[in-house]
């Protein structure tokens, strides 16, 4: 999981603590928290912030390769899709190839730190 703040991977399952927090749970949205900007956040396969960007539908992976519509094999409408032109991608962690007409963002964790928010002035 990815926070939609720091872009840190360092994130863990929260606690529910309210009747949003069940309500959410039961439409597949689960409350999480970034260890590292301490962000409490709600995610299925990936954030809601994150949602709206082309992403792995089976393990929310965003670094996806592009391939040739002719080799995605499963799915449904798959003539009318290639007909209509719209884009196909490869996840490599999972293998999965699929097709997406949401926008292409490749979103990875940071990998250092996160940086102070506020910068300390030297005398």
């Amino acid at each position: 999981m990815i926070c939609p703040q720091c872009r840190s991977a360092d994130c863990y399952r929260s606690h529910r603590a309210g009747w949003l927090d069940f309500i959410l749970t039961e439409v597949g949205w689960r409350p999480w928290r970034c260890h590292t900007c301490d962000k409490r956040f709600y995610a299925g396969r990936v954030a809601i912030a994150f949602a709206r960007f082309t992403h792995c539908p089976q393990c929310g992976n965003f670094d996806l390769e592009h391939i040739p519509a002719s080799r995605v094999d499963r799915g449904t409408l798959l003539s009318l899709k290639r007909f209509l032109g719209i884009p196909a991608y490869r996840c490599d962690p999972c293998r999965r190839r699929f097709f997406s007409f949401l926008p292409r963002r490749r979103i990875l964790p940071s990998t250092g730190p996160m940086a102070s928010r506020t910068t300390s002035v030297s005398s």
